[in-house]
This record gives structure tokens, C-alpha cells and sequence, in this order.
């Protein structure tokens, strides 16, 4: 009798074994073949599953991104008795924690991006596909305080947008900048939360 493979759980083990390695070595610095060695598969099993690196690497992020999701939501559903000001700023302080936590992982995402942006590929709906359910989240919680009274904003997507691009200038700056302070960064994103408050 053959041997059994349950092929959603090995592609599951074959982003994650990816995602490590794009995080330890940058984009670039991968290959296909090093991504099949590193997960016991030949280049021909691999294939099977993903077509080239740049789809891997893709496939890997959507996962670490869909993982991600649920702990936000998990910590987001498990404090119902927080209001929706202490709800954004757990899950942004939730989000610059794993950022710098994921400083390589980063760093890798930023040279895939540059790389694309290179070959002249659009960047845009990619950065938009694996960011769609943290946009989501904060809108939810914004909606939330405007439906409580908390908030004063009157345009949810406005302020979940605002709040996105200060994630985005934190993870730019955690990349980039070595000596990016963590706390200067929890400050800005409790300062942001206020100032949506009535």
C-alpha cells in the first residue's frame, strides 16, 4: 500500500519552511532549489506543488498573513469587554510587536517588493491582497467606536487608513532604521487613537 500524503498539510509545511528561510537569507538570496532541500523534496516534487519561487514566496506570506489575522481576531474576541479605543490599540500593539519580531521577514518582503517594482510588476494590489484583512479589522474597530459614541470620526475608512499608514511608516522605519524605538512607536499609535476620540 503507497504511502498516504496529505497534500494541503505539505504545502502548508512548505510555506512555512520558505517563509523561514526568505526571512534568514532576503528574497533574493533564495532558490527554488533551496527551498526544495530545506523542505526534503526534490525540485520536481516541489514543482508539483508551486511553480517558481516568486509563487512560493507569495503563497508563503499569504499564510503567514492569514495567521496572523486570526490572533488578531482571537485577541480581539477574547477582550469583549474592552471598548473599541483599547481594542486598536491591542491589535497595534499586537502588530509593532510581531514587526520587530520579523525584522528579517521584512527586510525580505521590502527586497521582494523593490525587485518587482524593478521589473517594472505592479506592486500595488499585491501589497493590497495580503494587507485586505488588517485593513478590515481596523475599519471593524473603528465602525465600532462611531457606533459607540467613542469615536468622533464620521468616515471609517478614512481613519482605518490613517491607521494602516502609520503601520506602514512603523514597519518601513523597524526595516530600515536599527535603533527604531518600540516605544516611541506604541506612543504614536496610542496618540493616533486618541485623537479619534471625541
Amino acid at each position: 500500500m503507497g504511502i498516504v500524503v496529505d497534500h494541503d498539510e505539505r504545502q502548508r509545511e512548505i510555506l512555512i519552511k520558505a517563509l523561514k528561510l526568505f526571512g534568514e537569507r532576503g528574497y533574493p538570496d533564495v532558490t527554488y532549489q533551496q527551498i526544495a532541500t530545506v523542505c526534503g523534496l526534490s525540485r520536481t516534487t516541489l514543482y508539483k506543488y508551486f511553480q517558481n519561487k516568486r509563487q512560493i514566496f507569495g503563497g508563503a506570506i499569504m499564510y503567514q498573513v492569514a495567521v496572523i489575522g486570526r490572533r488578531f481576531q482571537e485577541s480581539v474576541n477574547s477582550s469583549p469587554d474592552l471598548n473599541a479605543s483599547e481594542k486598536l490599540n491591542l491589535v497595534l500593539s499586537q502588530t509593532i510587536d510581531l514587526l520587530f519580531r520579523s525584522r528579517r521577514l521584512l527586510q525580505a518582503i521590502l527586497d521582494y517588493l523593490i525587485d518587482q517594482r524593478r521589473q517594472d510588476l505592479p506592486v500595488a494590489r499585491r501589497i493590497r491582497r495580503h494587507t485586505v484583512a488588517f485593513r478590515r479589522t481596523l475599519k471593524k474597530l473603528v465602525q465600532e467606536g462611531i457606533d459607540s459614541g467613542l469615536f468622533r470620526v464620521t468616515d471609517p475608512d478614512l481613519a482605518a487608513n490613517l491607521l494602516y499608514g502609520l503601520m506602514e511608516s512603523a514597519s518601513l522605519r523597524i526595516t530600515l532604521i536599527e535603533n527604531t524605538d518600540p516605544d516611541e512607536l506604541q506612543r504614536l499609535c496610542r496618540l493616533l487613537i486618541q485623537s479619534l476620540e471625541k
